[in-house]
């Protein structure tokens, strides 16, 4: 008997094809699709190091869910700390990772997270963008980044399926990212969950307008997305696509690379329910987000993270 790719044999790209094609087969035990996913990954390495444990604890539930859930073939994640002129895709064969945070302790600069590149994902993501008309290049240098790999360590620590990154475009143009999560949404069918990792509210280094504190700004901009979250389809797409109309928008957002990731993560499921799956607007959860202090002086912020279909 001749073994087959997953026994060893083969390239990275056929092995994981391989998988792929075992996920579509068994669909009948599995939701027929993954869902997609819009993760707050926190301040630098907060959340390893035991200072954003409300975020921590809800990503290391999140990755429990899904590996009970399985059907998963690969990742792909797009990811606020990297931008291109076009949608660029990681085929980085043994991808380090990029440590771009400052001023945190030391071992938070020796953290490994071997995981192998998602080449057969890359590669069906790549024919369809391009037939969509979108235009794409491959980094084969391009490292994981702390957007990547941060929650990811708290979601899987011992990660069994491969991982590769997504570019922004630099221009930030929303609808343009939407387009991005549509072309990619047939990957969900073959068992490759997208995610887009960013945070729903990143006015930390903006002074804010008179008056206005962090609280009211952050939960001023959520309360937006929840509103526009709960439609769907062409009215969720409109809502979102406008998020500068929202109120506090740029007071959230100065600049918008790390909500951008949400436009894919919608984009790639329009019509599926967005379901809430971290929120620190309770008041419960008022002593864990304060360890977010060094950002927000001490006042509660409102953050949020959504999933897409079940």
């Amino acid at each position: 008997r001749a073994p087959s790719p997953k026994e060893g044999i083969g390239t990275d790209a056929e092995r994981e094809q391989a998988t792929m094609t075992d996920t579509a087969k068994d669909a009948p035990t599995c939701p027929s699709q993954t869902p997609t996913l819009f993760l707050s990954h926190g301040g630098g390495p907060l959340p390893l190091i035991g200072q954003d444990p409300s975020l921590a604890k809800s990503l290391k539930q999140l990755g429990e869910k899904l590996k009970k859930r399985g059907g998963y073939s690969s990742i792909l994640m797009v990811s606020a700390h990297w931008e291109e002129s076009v949608p660029t895709l990681q085929i980085t064969k043994d991808p380090p990772l990029y440590f771009d945070y400052y001023g945190f302790p030391s071992s938070t600069y020796e953290y490994k997270y071997p995981c192998k590149p998602a080449t057969a994902a890359v590669e069906k993501a790549k024919k369809l963008l391009n037939g969509a008309g979108i235009k794409t290049k491959e980094d084969s240098k391009r490292g994981y980044d702390h957007g990547m790999f941060v929650p990811l360590m708290l979601m899987f620590p011992t990660i069994d399926v491969p991982v590769s990154q997504i570019s922004l475009v630099n221009t930030l143009d929303a609808a343009e990212h939407w387009k991005i999560g549509e072309a990619l949404s047939p990957l969900r069918k073959e068992g490759v969950l997208i995610i887009g990792s960013g945070m729903s509210y990143h006015g930390f280094f903006r002074k804010l307008p008179r008056g206005v504190t962090i609280t009211q700004a952050s939960k001023g901009f959520d309360d937006y997305l929840a509103t526009s979250l709960a439609k769907t389809g062409g009215d969720r797409k409109d809502a979102l696509v406008g998020w500068e109309k929202a109120k506090h928008a740029r007071a959230a957002h100065p600049r918008e690379e790390h909500l951008i990731p949400l436009m894919v993560a919608a984009g790639a499921a329009p019509q599926e329910k967005a379901i809430r799956i971290f929120y620190t607007g309770e008041e419960s959860d008022v002593d864990g987000n304060t360890d977010m202090a060094r950002f927000t002086g001490g006042q509660q912020l409102v953050v949020s993270a959504y999933q897409f279909g079940e």
